[in-house]
């Protein structure tokens, strides 16, 4: 229990982060990623969440490399990556597109309507929230034990998603 509220500390500093400056911190990623390997550790999953991270960050590279994704985005998700299980990497990454969408039609609105700031003057998305959030619900789904197998998360995740 501690490791979650500790993983949720930090998520909300890096995401308080990423709003004020789009900019999220190496030492905030390793910190995440300390506590998701104490997380794995505690499941005796470490090598499974370590290769779940390197596949993520793979990922993360190509869409870096297309400039879809920060660099600061791709290793938190590497990092929260590390705690899950294989099952739930796929609901992690649907939740994150999925809140990442709703953040896109936010800032869309704000930045062509409300201010009327011609595309490509405005600052970016801030798209750490929207990893923490995508990535936390399942991590913590799992680690707290209150649904089990991905067909359950899958259904707490809708929900969830619903309520946004």
């Amino acid at each position: 229990m501690l490791a979650i509220i500790s993983l949720l500390l930090v998520l909300v500093t890096i995401s308080i982060s990423d709003i004020r400056k789009r900019r999220i911190s190496n030492v905030g990623c390793f910190a995440a990623l300390i506590i998701c390997v104490w997380l794995a550790a505690s499941q005796q999953r470490v090598i499974e969440g370590l290769l779940n991270g390197c596949s993520i960050f793979l990922l993360s590279l190509v869409l870096f490399r297309f400039r879809w994704l920060g660099a600061g985005d791709g290793k938190l998700a590497s990092a929260l990556a590390v705690a899950l299980p294989l099952s739930q990497l796929p609901l992690a990454l649907m939740l994150t597109l999925m809140c990442g969408g709703v953040l896109a039609v936010v800032y869309l609105i704000k930045y062509r309507v409300i201010q009327r700031i011609s595309r490509g003057e405005d600052a970016g998305l801030p798209y750490g929230i929207v990893i923490s959030l995508g990535f936390y619900i399942p991590i913590l789904a799992f680690y707290l034990g209150e649904l089990e197998g991905a067909s359950s998360t899958s259904l707490f995740a809708i929900a969830v998603v619903n309520r946004l």
